[in-house]
């Protein structure tokens, strides 16, 4: 019996130490990106409305904070940031709003805590023998404290993740065809409002 338990703790060690592998490689690769683009998939549920809504695009991403998200899915919509202000360009409503850049970038979600050495994070597998990642942030207050990660089968890189918004919506991201630090073409960042829009600052 006593083998047994010995055995056991054994085991728990090790599975133990593989997470933490896991969640340090996993680290140490993101602390070199520098750009990344590709496709998503994007879910907003509403638990307050119970509808769900889903968009399809394009991203482009240069760490730490540009971004650049287009829904051609839908409703086409895009998301331009350098850092510096942010446009959001409504095609279907002939609409541009231009605001400083900053906050909560949910398409970026996932950056700010697999950088953060202060982040701490339970891994495990589900169903499909997928590595999921639970990741707890330094700050309680913090609105990403339900962040779950979806890794590839290795275990190396994030293809997908979900959080509350603090409203009553559940955000899904899913990447796909991931581009890893490409040089991204020129304008990527930038945003001229189509002659005949009005833009609202």
């Amino acid at each position: 019996m006593r083998q047994t338990i010995l055995l056991l703790g054994v085991c728990v060690c090790l599975a133990r130490a593989a997470d933490d592998s896991i969640w340090q490689n996993l680290r140490a690769r993101y602390l070199g990106l520098k750009t990344l683009a590709g496709a998503f998939t994007e879910n907003i549920c509403s638990e307050q409305q119970g509808t769900c809504t889903e968009f399809d695009g394009k991203f482009a991403i240069a760490v730490p904070a540009r971004y650049r998200l287009e829904v051609t899915e839908g409703m086409k919509q895009l998301f331009v940031s350098d850092s510096t202000n942010l446009w959001i360009y409504l095609a279907d409503e002939k609409r541009a709003m231009k605001q400083p850049a900053g906050g909560f970038a949910p398409v970026l979600a996932f950056l700010g805590p697999v950088l953060d050495s202060t982040a701490t994070a339970e891994v495990s597998k589900d169903s499909t023998g997928i590595y999921v990642v639970k990741v707890t942030m330094g700050d309680e207050m913090s609105a990403l404290n339900d962040l779950l990660l979806e890794l590839n089968e290795d275990g190396t890189r994030i293809d997908g993740f979900s959080f509350s918004d603090g409203m009553g919506s559940k955000l899904h991201f899913r990447f796909y065809d991931q581009k890893w630090n490409q040089k991204l073409p020129a304008g990527t960042f930038k945003f001229t409002p189509p002659k005949g829009v009005s833009v609202e600052e």
